[in-house]
């Protein structure tokens, strides 16, 4: 009984200070972040209309101190005050080394505009091929918080089966500001077959294919995430089409 009354005022006052923070109540300290872009902009007030009165650097540090829709107030080491644009607030970080993560600032407004190159691994299966290794590395490019693209390059194999894929996909992150964030993943691409068994060789060679799936990110540090997911490819072969199922898990790294 004792432990559950210590744990409920705990957590109370974890909650407690969420709001406080969030409030910009003056009783708390105000949360430190650095600036890694070239600079921020501190304008006079929560808006276009006010004039940038000053520039805050890459490597300095910030302190918010409110909020506004899409503004925050924020505090330098040497005390001035202002207020910057949320989207610039997302490209700071915590002292941890983790993307600021506030209200209307999330991962994905953080990661907008940049490149992310990664790798992934996993199996591909369906009625003729039972658990066949698949490798594959990945460059894309996010420029929206919530949309990104990329190309993947990769190869299958098993005992008796050699071949490569060549895809490209569109991946539509609808709550990146969500730490662990879903993902649903269109692609389009080629597979070439380079040897098959002997005995029962594969319906298909070299074929096109188009691919549905849906991948969980989970961000880690400053600019990586773990990503694991589903995708079904459809083959166009010249009889009938051909499904395979994949999974995988991979790692990928923005900059």
């Amino acid at each position: 009984m004792r432990f559950m009354k210590m744990t409920g005022a705990l957590l109370a006052a974890w909650a407690c200070q969420i709001d406080l923070v969030a409030a910009g109540a003056p009783d708390q300290s105000p949360l430190q972040l650095e600036v890694i872009d070239p600079f921020v902009e501190m304008h006079t007030g929560p808006g276009r209309g006010y004039p940038v009165f000053y520039t805050v650097e890459q490597g300095e540090t910030i302190q918010v101190i409110t909020r506004r829709t899409g503004w925050y107030e924020i505090s330098t080491a040497d005390g001035r005050k202002g207020w910057a644009r949320a989207d610039q607030v997302a490209r700071t970080l915590l002292p941890t080394g983790e993307p600021v993560d506030l209200p209307s600032v999330s991962y994905g407004d953080y990661l907008k505009n940049s490149w992310r190159a990664g790798f992934n691994a996993g199996q591909l299966s369906s009625d003729e091929i039972k658990g066949m290794d698949t490798f594959s590395f990945t460059l894309g490019y996010r420029p929206l918080s919530w949309l990104g693209v990329e190309v993947e390059s990769g190869k299958l194999y098993d005992n008796e089966i050699r071949g490569d894929y060549y895809n490209l996909n569109v991946l539509v992150e609808p709550f990146s500001h969500w730490k662990l964030s879903p993902a649903l993943v269109v692609g389009g691409g080629s597979i070439e077959i380079e040897s098959q068994p002997e005995l029962t060789p594969l319906e298909f060679e070299d074929e096109s294919f188009y691919s549905l799936g849906l991948s969980v990110n989970y961000y880690i540090g400053r600019n990586f995430v773990v990503r694991t997911g589903y995708q079904s490819y459809t083959i166009s072969g010249e009889d009938d089409d051909e499904r395979l199922d994949r999974w995988n898990l991979g790692f990928n790294a923005f900059f």
